[in-house]
């Protein structure tokens, strides 16, 4: 973060030869807008479908969200007071391609800032070993109104972004996207010198509450999911049942041998696969608010109830496949706090992509009939230009 910050351009194309093998050059580091516009034309018809349709079930979301943000103005008979919402000015969205294009990931991010009215929304990816950007990540960069798109990827990404390049892209208000554990604390670093970040997003996780009613292979095939996202990733289901907590284990050994050698879930399982047994659902539901994982699965009876029991989760789904929930299909937004973050951040939606501010306004008359009381406050915690600050709208009435 701070050779980039000191160095500029020079230091991230250093970084990017050494971690993503690819010789960056200034004047070709930023995708030309007709490779954004050709884009479509790489995908099939069936996947542009498919993006549209993603796009369209976040987007609905995201405008309920924006509806709902109504500025609150409280006024009495000596003045008012208001909280009104702000859009950041700039965004920086971080799109991962390293082991998979996730331009989700894009969708996630660009949606909810245009629905909270950011004006101007800047992109870097990691440049494939051709040199080149993702085409799908462009594709959905082109379905987004996206114009600029910077092959750049890892903490670097984070960093030009927060700090802005020279001559290239300038910085951002905010910082969003999920990354691996580099990226994640290239973020909090970022958050540490006071620039705004999205939410703590580092590998993946999900927990899966399972009764003796859950279906196993559900179970199992759900902690795949988010196992294969990379080797770090965790994947854990409490069962209430010992019988069905075999029965998972069984079908996750199964499935796990299907799936191709070479996928990341070989090695997360291994590491970072759990499979527990809980003495009831109480004692489950307790231990997945510890944990604070960034996705809970609910497999069990009465799982819309159970739901309201989670107090500390990214995300609580009901019977549901998390899968969904990654590319869109609920509304939702696959952007969540990792790592027992969960405890107190949340998800991001369009008020991350904004600020409340507050508007106050006290008739001249009022500020003189407080200012004595005012005065006093202020003295009580031992602030005298305070105090003579409110004394001195006494004294323009005197004067």
């Amino acid at each position: 973060m701070r050779t980039v910050r000191e160095q500029g351009f020079g230091a991230v194309a250093k970084f990017t030869e050494q971690f993503d093998l690819v010789g960056l050059a200034f004047e070709s580091v930023q995708v030309p807008q007709s490779k954004i516009d050709g884009s479509l034309s790489a995908l099939s018809s069936g996947e542009r479908v498919a993006m549209l349709e993603m796009k369209e079930r976040i987007s609905s979301f995201c405008r309920a969200q924006a509806s709902a943000l109504q500025s609150i103005r409280m006024a009495s008979n000596d003045g008012w007071v208001s909280l009104v919402f702000e859009p950041l000015s700039r965004a920086g969205i971080y799109v991962p391609a390293g082991r998979a294009p996730l331009f989700s990931s894009l969708f996630m991010a660009a949606l909810p800032a245009q629905a909270a009215g950011v004006r101007e929304i800047i992109v870097c990816t990691p440049p494939q070993q051709d040199g080149e950007a993702d085409a799908r990540i462009l594709a959905a960069a082109k379905m987004c109104g996206i114009s600029k798109v910077f092959k750049i990827g890892g903490a670097q990404a984070i960093a030009s972004m927060a700090f802005g390049l020279q001559g290239l892209l300038p910085s951002c208000g905010i910082i969003c996207g999920p990354g691996n554990s580099f990226v994640n604390a290239a973020k909090m670093q970022c958050a540490a010198e006071g620039i705004r970040i999205d939410v703590p997003a580092g590998p993946s996780e999900v927990l899966i509450i399972a009764d003796e009613t859950a279906d196993a292979a559900f179970a199992a095939a759900d902690m795949l999911a988010q196992a294969e996202h990379g080797g770090g990733s965790a994947a854990i289901c409490i069962s209430a049942s010992e019988a069905k907590a075999r029965e998972v284990e069984f079908e996750l050994a199964r499935q796990l041998m299907q799936l191709p050698s070479f996928n990341p879930a070989h090695l997360s399982i291994p590491r970072w696969g759990r499979i527990w047994v809980a003495r009831d659902i109480q004692e489950a539901i307790g231990a997945a608010n510890e944990i604070a994982c960034e996705h809970v699965e609910l497999l069990c009876r009465d799982a819309e109830k159970r739901a309201a029991e989670i107090r500390n989760a990214g995300a609580v789904f009901i019977g549901t496949a998390e899968a969904f929930c990654d590319y869109g299909m609920s509304g939702g937004n696959h952007i969540l706090p990792t790592g027992s973050s969960a405890k107190s951040w949340g998800g991001v939606s369009v008020q991350t992509f904004g600020r409340w501010r507050y508007v106050d306004s006290l008739t001249r008359a009022s500020q003189r009939n407080l200012a004595q009381k005012t005065a006093l406050l202020a003295r009580m915690e031992g602030l005298e230009a305070h105090a003579r600050a409110a004394e001195q709208r006494v004294k323009e009435k005197d004067g």
